[in-house]
């Protein structure tokens, strides 16, 4: 509901009220001059109601500036306006002109200030005040006519279609500010879920490369154990067999071939060892790997279509540049999506003069002005620590994020293979 109601607070209606009412006001002054003083219709009430009529309609006008300036009392203020509507227009019965001009000034404060269910009981208030008006009747102890028929249908049909137009803008506008705090609830709502999305994936990585790393050291400690077990004992045969090489050939014989075949043994083991690390680091997604699974896992989650081209990249850069590649391009895939509610993001990747050239391009809605948040700190903080440098831009119809990292020999010398996947 608050939500609801402050979006009324930004109706075009209310912003407007005051400059329609005093528009009106002025447009009745007039119309009160030129059709009552100058056109010589000296009627006797006319006579003794035109200073009556200015101090009121004055007052009509200080009471629209009131409710301007004091909306929470907009219930009672609009009761003195409908008695000064009615004080105004009785000497003047239902002279087509004026009546509608007040009663349009009227009717636009009661929609633009009140809530729809009191608008229309307000609205009703006034009609039925209006409606006395067409009896005859006596100002200032002379006699006014009654209406006549054509007037009262015009002025009832008009007053009908004015309150009914106002109606309907008043509804849509609640209907639209609904559905505006709706959406922006929906918005909210997937854009928590597909951040969890993304957290998760996030932790789903690392989870996985603690695995392996357990997994690595698992199997060095196997290594370890087999390998140092195994060549205690060797060692141990061979100084037995020093001692018995000379006074008994044939046990010395025994213990030599027990050493070859723990060597062997041992051989076979660390091999068996060596496979299963090597097999390990072959399912470990590093480099332009872990990239692409990034890439495809983001996509996924968040249904932004991610175009990445590797250009002249090797595999892997080595785990150094490989990190801060990996987490300017995570960073970056979330803030498009994020902030600038992108559905098309481009990376692309350049060696060139042993440099490293990153570029994250987006179609989303971009910022008139770049705030560095911690995510934003986090991608220089990470390009600066290894001497690189990153910069933000902001485009007509999009957002870019381009760094420079510097490379080594080392980094530039890792397999240059392209990736595939």
């Amino acid at each position: 509901m608050v939500h609801v109601i402050k979006s009324y607070s930004e109706d075009p209606l209310r912003s407007a009220a005051l400059a329609i009412s005093l528009l009106l006001h002025a447009s009745t002054a007039l119309l009160f001059h030129y059709a009552y003083i100058d056109s010589g219709q000296q009627h006797l009430i006319l006579q003794e109601f035109a200073w009556h009529f200015r101090i009121l309609l004055a007052l009509s006008a200080a009471l629209s500036v009131l409710l301007r300036l004091f909306r929470k009392n907009a219930s009672l203020l609009l009761i003195f306006k409908i008695g000064l509507f009615f004080l105004i227009t009785y000497p003047l019965g239902l002279e087509v002109g004026l009546f509608l001009v007040l009663l349009l000034t009227v009717l636009t404060e009661i929609f633009a200030y009140l809530p729809v269910k009191t608008a229309v009981l307000y609205c009703v208030l006034c009609l039925g005040t209006a409606g006395t008006l067409g009896k005859p009747g006596s100002a200032f102890n002379y006699p006014r006519d009654s209406a006549e028929i054509q007037e009262l249908i015009t002025v009832g049909l008009t007053s009908l279609l004015c309150s009914f137009l106002l109606l309907i803008y008043r509804q849509t506008r609640i209907n639209l500010s609904t559905e505006k705090h709706k959406t922006g609830h929906l918005n909210s709502v997937i854009s928590q879920l597909s951040d969890a999305n993304l957290d998760f994936q996030r932790y789903v990585h690392s989870v996985e490369y603690s695995a392996v790393q357990s997994e690595r050291r698992r199997i060095s400690s196997e290594i370890h154990d087999t390998v140092g077990y195994s060549l205690t004992n060797i060692l141990m045969t061979l100084e037995a067999v020093s001692d018995l090489i000379d006074r008994d050939s044939r046990r010395a014989h025994e213990a030599l071939e027990r050493s070859i075949r723990e060597a062997q043994n041992c051989l076979e083991e660390t091999r068996r060892s060596m496979q299963e690390l090597r097999s390990k680091e072959q399912n470990e997604a590093v480099g332009l790997q872990a990239l692409a699974h990034l890439v495809r896992s983001f996509s996924e989650a968040t249904g932004i279509r991610v175009k990445m081209e590797f250009g002249n990249a090797p595999n892997s850069f080595g785990s150094r540049i490989d990190l801060v590649l990996f987490r300017i391009i995570q960073e970056g895939l979330t803030n498009a999506f994020r902030h600038g509610q992108a559905d098309t993001v481009r990376i692309a990747l350049w060696i060139e003069n042993s440099e490293l050239l990153v570029s994250i391009l987006d179609n989303g809605r971009g910022t008139s002005q770049i705030v560095e948040g911690i995510g934003i700190s986090g991608m220089r903080e990470r390009v600066e620590n290894i001497k690189g440098t990153i910069s933000f831009k902001n485009y007509p119809d999009g957002f870019s994020v381009k760094a420079v990292l510097p490379l080594t020999e080392d980094d530039n010398g890792q397999n240059t293979g392209s990736p595939r996947g």
